[in-house]
């Protein structure tokens, strides 16, 4: 049985963020042949590079991937965090993949209450050991992060648009 908590993320996930996600994608035309979807608002050799919002949405993927299946599921999978932010692959794929990755999350919530731990996630700069020796490595707080980092990159996706809708208009 999943936690009112991961009930909570997976409703706010998937009514909310994930069709909000979409909405921006579809205004940037998707995986059409002039879309904007790989486009930066800034180079990846600038002081401050920017992420495309593909690999944007390919990110969160390896987020609900790291979090999901591996801390809160159990499961055994691959992720190299930094190749993330160079996706240059179709993005409506990735969004059908973060929904279904969403729609698993009261499953994976359910595992991590099964076994009574959470399993290491792959691939995150976060520091799953010192969290764990301190105690704060708890099931609320990786949906928590899950519901923060989707949150947090909804916001960047939505300035990048506004930048490039921008340019483009200019």
């Amino acid at each position: 049985m999943s936690s009112p908590t991961s009930a909570a993320v997976h409703l706010i996930l998937t009514t909310e963020l994930v069709p909000a996600l979409r909405a921006v994608v579809d205004e940037l035309g998707g995986d059409a042949p002039d879309s904007l979807v790989h486009a930066r608002p800034t180079t990846v050799a600038a002081v401050h590079p920017t992420n495309s919002a593909a690999a944007i949405v390919h990110h969160l993927c390896g987020v609900l991937t790291s979090w999901g299946a591996a801390c809160l599921g159990g499961e055994q999978i691959t992720r190299d965090r930094e190749s993330e932010f160079d996706y240059d692959g179709p993005v409506l794929p990735e969004l059908d993949r973060l929904a279904a990755l969403a729609d698993r999350l009261p499953a994976w919530s359910a595992a991590a209450c099964e076994r009574g731990t959470l399993a290491d996630p792959t691939g995150t700069a976060f520091p799953v050991e010192r969290a764990r020796a301190a105690g704060t490595l708890t099931m609320e707080w990786v949906l928590a992060h899950i519901l923060h980092d989707v949150a947090t990159h909804l916001g960047h996706l939505e300035v990048t648009r506004d930048v490039l809708m921008t340019d483009r208009t200019r």
